[in-house]
């Protein structure tokens, strides 16, 4: 709501410095002048005219670009551009001068109609014996029909400018789901195939404790699938996820893992990317558990106002591992794009340990 606020403030504050840009460094030598429109008719010709080039410019932007342009209908575009130009131009002249035709002046030895309306410092009239459709400045203010079309002509170019920028923008933010997309559907069968595993080895077991491992696992899936295809989610949730998941291992894994996890700082009315954390943390259980040997393994999550930091240490088991790590991968890939310079991360990796600290900047 304030984003959309602050756009439209935007856009009146542009509009209203549009029209009274007629009105600035006038003839008088003075910076800026106010229109009096109940006295002077040229001051409201001129802001009629004004008015009609800001609706083209709207026109443009929101139909004629769209609907032409990026039609592949370019020859089509141009053409309305000039016929639009010539309409501004035949109307400027017919209301700053209702007796003139404009495709017809009356020249007499080169110089101006007989009977020119009365002078006006504001709009003063082109130099004795130019051109009234002249472009050239001539050292002072364009001419009727220059200003019109600079006017015109910056009008087109700009919306034009806005128009393709915002293509191009919408197109790299297209891309950037699509790259989401196409990480989350590596990195979920990831998780389940990994989480899988690890009832396999209860079941083999015998354990009883597999039908609690089970009900964790349907915890998991059931976040999965119902919250991580969206773009942010409450940390309270995802920190759950993230305690279900370590409950799940410390089930399979009983007395042969030394864990040590602790959550610091108030969660709620905060949110992040889901499934932004558990690759760091499932990284540490895959390659820092070894069951011939007692392994240790340490997870804190600090929540500081907007900044979350995640640290995970494991000590290396020296087991071989068949997975590629292609899950903690693709989380760094979706850290750059989802957190572009509002997070920091740091991985140690020794001969002996593997150290994970990450900050992130929240909301």
């Amino acid at each position: 709501m304030k984003t959309k606020f602050s756009l439209y403030a935007k856009h009146i504050v542009l509009c209203l410095a549009f029209l009274f840009l007629p009105y600035a460094f006038t003839s008088t030598n003075t910076v800026f002048s106010l229109p009096h429109l109940y006295t002077n008719a040229h001051d409201r010709i001129y802001l009629f005219i004004y008015c009609t080039l800001l609706g083209f410019f709207y026109f443009n932007y929101y139909y004629l670009i769209p609907k032409l342009y990026f039609s592949d209908k370019k020859l089509l575009y141009y053409v309305i551009i000039i016929v639009f130009l010539l309409f501004f131009l035949w109307i400027s002249t017919v209301l700053v001068h209702p007796s003139r035709n404009f495709l017809d002046f009356e020249y007499h030895s080169g110089k101006f109609p007989v009977h020119p309306k009365p002078f006006d410092p504001r709009f003063p009239p082109p130099p004795h014996g130019s051109n009234p459709m002249s472009f050239e400045f001539n050292g002072g203010p364009p001419t009727q029909y220059g200003h019109t079309t600079l006017v015109y002509l910056i009008g087109v170019v700009s919306s034009l400018l806005f128009a393709i920028t915002g293509r191009l923008q919408s197109v790299e933010k297209e891309k950037v789901k699509s790259e989401l997309a196409f990480l989350k559907a590596q990195i979920n069968p990831h998780f389940l195939f990994n989480t899988l595993n690890s009832i396999y080895a209860l079941a083999l077991k015998k354990d009883d404790r597999t039908p609690d491992a089970v009900v964790q696992l349907s915890e998991l899936m059931r976040y999965i699938m119902t919250n991580s295809n969206d773009e942010v989610i409450e940390l309270s949730k995802e920190i759950n996820y993230i305690n279900n998941y370590i409950s799940l291992q410390k089930t399979r894994l009983g007395n042969t893992v030394n864990i040590n996890y602790s959550v610091i700082g108030i969660t709620s009315g905060k949110v992040i990317t889901p499934l932004i954390l558990i690759s760091f943390i499932e990284n540490a259980f895959k390659h820092g558990v070894n069951p011939d040997q007692t392994s240790e393994i340490y997870i804190k999550i600090d929540i500081e106002e907007e900044i979350l930091t995640l640290y995970v240490s494991n000590r290396k088991t020296f087991s071989v591992q068949s997975d590629s790590g292609i899950g903690l991968q693709n989380t760094i890939e979706r850290l750059k794009l989802v957190y572009p310079n509002k997070h920091a991360l740091m991985i140690e990796d020794s001969a002996e340990k593997y150290i994970v600290n990450l900050s992130v900047k929240i909301r």
